[in-house]
């Protein structure tokens, strides 16, 4: 999906179908910053500033996908993921949900999404680092079938080691 190009309608995954409500995935704009820094800054302990989005705006083989709830244009923001895709490879660099919006499967329909997008890409292979004592999310990077490849010490700071991860797609 092109920066500009119409938004997509996913419903939930399979196996979240009763609990995440229908999603519509636009691609993040500069007037969407404040929204995604609010859940950046509920979801995270130590948050990206609104530096790194911006950044992350800048750069072509960055984008960040917005699930919202519909209705478009007027629906709000449940959570977004931050990918790199370049090099046939991506890389899924962040993913948060708001809050209110957790435990519905919208967490798993970001990422599919942005594995999808890969896939049409033709990519090869995926990759991401996950805090280490984060279960939820390993249990949902696994179930999608991704698998540890390392440990990055202190990734997160003092003593908040990484796992990376990768998935063939």
């Amino acid at each position: 999906m092109g920066v500009g190009a119409d938004p997509v309608v996913i419903a939930a995954s399979r196996e979240h179908a009763e609990a995440a409500p229908p999603l519509v995935f636009v691609v993040m704009t500069r007037r969407d910053l404040a929204t995604v820094v609010e859940i950046e800054r509920r979801a995270f302990a130590q948050p990206w500033p609104a530096d790194f989005f911006l950044q992350e705006l800048r750069l072509p083989f960055s984008r960040i996908f917005l699930a919202q709830v519909p209705p478009t244009g007027e629906g709000r923001v449940a959570g977004y993921v931050c990918r790199w895709l370049t090099a046939g490879e991506l890389h899924i660099l962040n993913v948060a949900v708001h809050p209110d919006w957790r435990r519905r499967g919208i967490g798993r329909c970001l990422v599919e999404h942005v594995i999808a997008e890969a896939r049409r890409a033709k990519a090869e292979k995926a990759f991401l680092e996950v805090r280490r004592h984060n279960v939820p999310a390993i249990g949902l990077y696994e179930s999608l079938g991704f698998y540890e490849i390392g440990v990055r010490r202190n990734y997160y700071g003092s003593g908040e080691d990484a796992l990376v991860m990768a998935s063939r797609l």
